[in-house]
């Protein structure tokens, strides 16, 4: 068998946004795939029917999307590029049971999502300038930065627009705006003819609280509901008179503190907890690039609440009863991407060791793949497999952490080693499939992957590093090194290298300004200056001053400097290679900038690549193409310093 190879990226499928019908008897799922020639990925609807189990393909043009189910189930409506639109968007429908696609309408506003209400109405959510913005015909000839944030990560300049939900009359074609000008929509739910929305509204700067409102299907009427100072980022109808949200108050763990659930009362107001004191990370935290989309974290059946979340390394999907009694009702060996769950019975996308994605059934206590479509992938491919094993921080603390040998290797051979560190920094790596990995393993590397402190999926003490970025930390990420030159002979000490992205990528440039026992370095998305990043991105202003504990007037902003990898750079030896995307807002290009220049500056070999219309994403979801340019970069850095003669 072959090894992985980058290319083999190109035929993966990517599943995602699993949705029963409404009377349970059959589900349908989005699959992605990789369109080389467009440099863009095709997109298209698959149906599973429960009885049979039988798999198909429902639509073929590869520009299909966003979908919703009819009240009986026999047709579907979905989003599409099949009709190049701008600034609006194609919908279509399909009945499950043949025929071809048609077009409906044709929404006024370039829609994101997509719910059906019976009777040809639908809503969906658009992103638009606010009411009292003047139209430009030159618009695109230059922007006006009036608020923070002014872009966002993947979605481009936001200043003064505002994603709104709309209710779409396709008879009448007409549109209405149910949300109030200022806000942000971030979360909606509807239940016959009433919407549940959560949004941030701001003028100047956004705020880290949202505003719970409820609203009429037909515009009618709204209403706020208070939540003191709950922070809530998701909500569901519990039944006719309930709302389930997920939040927290940040205290005493700042705004990365794991997230609970939470009652609302819609006539009185009142706030029940659900799972009080609970200390569960809430949702999919287990890192991964091979899939391309998500699905909802919370879901209602009956009389039961469903959620998604990380243990360790890997998901578990909990059902939490009437009374308050919390069970797992799935326990994933690897990630759990979407689910939905009817009746009981669960649909889930997974994604697990050795296997790229498939849709799983779980019915009582039996379960069962139900595709395949991911099995041509990984065909005659030699899979390297985890070998887990623990590390001892200098006080005590034990990591979680693995190794994926090397391929094609005789196990009398030293070969060098990768430290691969994930981003997050809540966030966590495990044993899935992790093309990234396979690739380097397949190219004669040990890859070391593991769960410093910070990382999710162990509770909120293990994960809050707030003002300690680059110390414990730091530590844990060595003793690993050190755990794993000593455990495995095979590994050379004397051949490491260290990569990462985003906060892995801050870990990255830190630790070149603190050792030089690495021979190589990968800094991708990364961080380098905290100062700047406050002032540059589209969450620095809070998430700086929440994590680090300061913001740049404190003291002179001596305390963010002082966790800054650019301040150390002057005692980097290791040659850097950097990789940055232009449209980054969430590390932003000048973050990669500014290592590149000082460690030039000081005599250190180095690298920039930096990527035109890409963004934080693009090791996940970017450009095939530049994907596949990516990895040809990597590895060609570390070939020439840990493999070549001159090494």
């Amino acid at each position: 068998m072959k090894p992985v190879e980058i290319q083999d990226l190109l035929t993966y499928r990517f599943l995602s946004s699993v949705e029963f019908s409404p009377a349970g008897e059959r589900a349908a799922f989005v699959v992605k795939r990789a369109n080389v020639e467009k440099n863009e990925y095709f997109s298209d609807l698959y149906l599973v029917e429960l009885s049979s189990r039988e798999v198909r393909k429902l639509t073929g043009s590869g520009k299909d999307g966003e979908f919703a189910w009819d009240a009986d189930g026999s047709t579907l409506f979905f989003l599409s590029k099949r009709v190049e639109l701008e600034d609006k968007a194609a919908l279509f429908r399909i009945r499950i049971d043949g025929g071809e696609a048609e077009q409906v309408a044709v929404l006024p506003h370039k829609a994101e999502s997509l719910r059906a209400l019976g009777g040809g109405r639908f809503l969906y959510t658009a992103r638009v300038p606010q009411r009292d913005e003047p139209k430009r015909d030159d618009a695109k000839d230059y922007e006006v930065l009036e608020e923070i944030p002014f872009w966002m990560n993947g979605t481009g300049f936001t200043s003064r627009r505002r994603k709104h939900l709309f209710v779409f009359d396709a008879a009448a074609g007409t549109s209405v705006d149910l949300i109030e000008p200022d806000l942000e929509v971030e979360s909606f739910d509807v239940r016959g003819e009433r919407a549940v929305t959560l949004g941030r509204r701001f003028a100047g700067v956004a705020p880290t609280y949202r505003e719970l409102w409820l609203v009429s299907s037909d515009g009618a009427g709204k209403r706020q509901i208070p939540l003191g100072e709950l922070r809530c980022d998701d909500v569901r109808f519990l039944d006719e008179r309930r709302l389930v949200v997920t939040g927290s108050t940040g205290v005493p763990y700042g705004l990365g503190q794991n997230r609970e659930l939470h009652a609302v009362d819609l006539e009185s107001g009142r706030i029940t907890p659900l799972t009080p004191d609970w200390d569960r990370s809430v949702g999919n935290s287990v890192g991964g690039d091979c899939r391309h989309g998500a699905g909802p974290t919370v879901r209602v059946d009956g009389d039961s609440v469903y959620v998604s979340a990380t243990e360790r390394d890997h998901g578990v999907l909990l059902r939490l009863s009437k009374r308050g009694k919390v069970e797992a009702v799935v326990a994933s060996p690897g990630s759990i991407d979407a689910y939905d769950v009817r009746a009981g019975v669960v649909l889930a996308v997974e994604l697990r060791p050795g296997k790229l994605q498939e849709l799983y059934l779980y019915e009582g206590k039996k379960s069962a793949c139900l595709t395949s479509l991911n099995e041509e992938g990984l065909r005659d491919r030699a899979i390297s497999e985890a070998v887990p094993f623990v590390a001892t921080s200098p006080d005590g603390t034990q990591i979680d952490a693995w190794l994926f040998p090397p391929v094609g290797v005789a196990s009398s051979a030293k070969v060098p080693a990768i430290l691969s560190i994930h981003g997050g920094p809540r966030t966590a790596s495990s044993d899935i499939f992790f093309h990234e990995i396979q690739v380097l393993a397949g190219k004669g590397y040990a890859v070391v992957v593991s769960n410093p402190r910070g990382s999710s999926g162990q509770g909120n003490a293990f994960a809050d590093i707030r003002g300690k970025y680059g110390s414990i930390d730091y530590d844990d990420l060595m003793a690993v090194v050190d755990q794993a030159t000593a455990r495995f002979p095979y590994v050379d000490r004397e051949r490491l290298g260290v990569m990462g992205g985003s906060y892995g990528g801050f870990m990255t440039n830190w630790i070149i300004g603190h050792t030089d026992r690495f021979r190589a370095a990968v800094s991708e998305r990364s961080i380098s200056n905290w100062i700047q990043k406050f002032c540059s991105t589209d969450i620095g202003y809070y998430f700086n001053h929440d994590q680090i504990g300061a913001t740049p007037w404190d003291d002179g902003g001596e305390k963010l400097w002082r966790h800054s990898p650019l301040r150390y750079a002057d005692r980097a030896k290791t040659p850097t290679l950097f990789i940055h995307s232009e449209q980054d807002y969430r590390c932003t290009l000048p973050e990669g900038i500014q290592m590149f220049t000082a460690l030039r500056y000081h005599g250190v070999e180095t690298r920039l690549v930096m990527f035109r219309e890409e963004n934080h994403e693009l090791s996940r979801s970017g450009k095939p193409k530049h994907r596949i340019r990516r990895l040809e970069e990597i590895l060609a850095w570390l070939e020439r310093h840990l493999k070549s003669a001159a090494a």
